[in-house]
């Protein structure tokens, strides 16, 4: 596929078990060759960059896949593995065939996410004491790992070596399935990092409104991303600055997903650096081994429900910490 500033990049195939799937995705993409067979179209046209969107419980096999049919890039969709197991040999499985893999994050390239960022790390809140993480509705696996890399960047940038080391969480489940997962009707969780702060998470279908989806406080202010602009404002992410009276709006248009306009414009973005970092070799802000402490933070949260105690990171346990056999969904 073309995207802006990433020229060299061009759709080629497509797979999907489901071939309405193929059909409709041909149709939007006229030219592309359609496979109902992942691994068919793999060993058929020898790809360099492959994007897997399938389904959670479906990824690591055809991440292993591409990188054995030689592609020498693997972005994947978040998140990009079930279990820290999985996580280990699709990052060491890349690392033997010298190909990068990247995970989809594109939000880390709106300009509303950076204006939070910027502003928690040159400390115009004061030292970050805390984060709050508040998820309107249940499938912390789906939006949540998106709240999760946004909240571990924020912090980062304060201080790259700060690492979060300890997870309590807890968790009713019930919330039904998801992708072949099962997913909790209602959670919480609290992140210990080494400097001290503390990172606290919410997701359920009982959630308070007006909250924050992000917010990080400081000693001498705060700085927030909401879904949707307060009434009166004009911008998604907001903050109140260490000897500034007012608040503080990012007067950027871009939504908490997209531009106002393009709805790919942070895929694009994301697209763009991914292939700047493998023309130059040079590190990506996408790199899984680079978000992986958030996938770590994701399945601790849940680990911690399942043992009934706090649980220490990096996660001595390699398993999945859902529980049950996961059921591949027979429509993608």
């Amino acid at each position: 596929m073309l995207h802006a500033g990433t020229e060299r990049i061009r759709l080629e195939a497509a797979a999907s078990r489901n071939e309405a799937n193929v059909r409709d995705f041909a149709a939007e993409f006229p030219g592309i060759r359609g496979y109902r067979d992942y691994r068919e179209m793999l060993e058929v046209e020898r790809p360099e960059f492959v994007s897997v969107c399938a389904f959670p419980p479906d990824r690591e096999e055809m991440v292993l896949a591409a990188l054995e049919v030689g592609a020498r890039a693997v972005l994947v969709e978040k998140p990009f593995a079930l279990s820290i197991g999985a996580a280990k040999r699709m990052l060491q499985a890349a690392k033997s065939c010298e190909a990068r893999l990247f995970v989809n994050f594109q939000r880390r390239f709106g300009k509303p996410f950076e204006w939070v960022r910027k502003a928690v790390g040159e400390g115009r809140i004061g030292r970050l004491t805390g984060v709050q993480v508040s998820q309107p509705g249940n499938k912390l696996i789906d939006f949540g790992p998106h709240l999760i890399d946004t909240a571990l960047d924020v912090v980062m940038s304060v201080s790259a070596e700060d690492r979060p080391i300890r997870v309590l969480g807890a968790v009713e489940w019930g919330g039904g399935e998801y992708q072949g997962v099962p997913v909790e009707a209602q959670m919480a969780g609290t992140v210990h990092f080494a400097s001290g702060v503390r990172l606290v998470i919410e997701a359920g279908l009982r959630q308070p409104e007006r909250l924050p989806i992000l917010r990080f406080d400081g000693e001498h202010g705060f700085a927030e991303l909401r879904l949707t602009p307060l009434t009166g404002e004009s911008g998604i992410a907001r903050g109140r600055f260490r000897g500034e009276g007012e608040i503080s709006i990012c007067g950027e248009d871009e939504n908490f997903h997209h531009g106002p306009v393009d709805s790919n414009l942070y895929a694009n973005r994301a697209f763009k650096e991914m292939l700047h970092a493998l023309q130059m070799g040079a590190p990506s802000r996408l790199d899984a081994a680079a978000v992986l402490p958030g996938l770590e933070i994701l399945l601790a949260l849940f680990e911690s429900a399942k043992q009934g105690r706090m649980v220490s990171l990096p996660l001595e346990t390699e398993e999945a910490p859902f529980g049950g056999v996961f059921r591949l969904p027979s429509t993608k």
